[in-house]
């Protein structure tokens, strides 16, 4: 009996691997070997394989997970994006626009869009973004988003306001942002706020919610001592961590 559940237990352990292979594809290089794109593919993750590789590609309406970082991406036509997409990384590409068929993928909670030349994005509000990244691009302006955004990653941009706050954010950041002031809630409701190489001069005067802040960046700020000692003597050290 021992002998036959040790047997059993290699089968299934056999099985588990194979169906794991089955359902996940991880390529790097130009060099990759792309395999046919069957529909037990759930996640696929092609970085650096070279944009005519990944534009003769048709991915599966099964697909969840899909990664297409650094292939040099100038666009991405309609259609070409599964619309039930969970998870999609287009960090380091050469991208100016989303498609208009962003909107509608629905089921969409991750969201990669680091090092783009992206000045504005799509009304995102019908997803169901979790997590937002968009750093190093050229935006001026933050697009409709969804209340389920948690973290929102905004930095190297050219913003030089943020008046919408999704009401699940916890962790935001706008470093080295053209920004000169900020709402009075802003920080209400956060856990991590990065305001650092902003041109924010002073934080509201009125700080009422924003003890939830574990990190609050202020670093390379044109603050004054001033404000400095006030901010100090607001905020908990034992609460939140300051940085000048």
């Amino acid at each position: 009996m021992g002998l036959m559940m040790r047997k059993l237990t290699v089968l299934f352990s056999m099985l588990a691997i194979g169906m794991l292979c089955a359902e996940t594809v991880m390529l790097e290089g130009v060099n990759a070997q792309i395999p046919p794109l069957t529909r037990n593919i759930k996640a696929l993750h092609l970085k650096a394989v070279g944009a005519d590789r990944v534009y003769a590609l048709h991915f599966p309406n099964t697909l969840e997970d899909l990664n297409l970082s650094a292939n040099n991406l100038m666009l991405l036509p309609d259609g070409f994006i599964p619309k039930g997409i969970k998870r999609l990384w287009l960090a380091d590409n050469r991208l100016l626009t989303l498609p208009n068929a962003a909107s509608q993928w629905q089921d969409l909670i991750y969201l990669n869009l680091d090092r783009n030349l992206f000045r504005e994005l799509p009304d995102l509000s019908s997803t169901q973004l979790r997590w937002l990244r968009c750093n190093g691009n050229h935006l001026v302006a933050v697009p409709a988003l969804p209340d389920s955004i948690e973290r929102l990653y905004l930095a190297n941009n050219q913003l030089t306001a943020f008046t919408q706050k999704p009401k699940a954010l916890r962790h935001l950041t706008l470093a080295n942002n053209p920004i000169e002031q900020i709402p009075d809630t802003l920080g209400v409701g956060l856990e991590e706020l990065d305001l650092s190489g902003t041109k924010v001069r002073a934080l509201p005067a009125v700080l009422d919610g924003w003890q939830s802040l574990r990190v609050l960046n202020l670093a390379h700020c044109p603050l004054s001592e001033a404000e400095k000692d006030r901010l100090e003597s607001f905020f908990d050290p034992l609460k939140t961590l300051l940085i000048f």
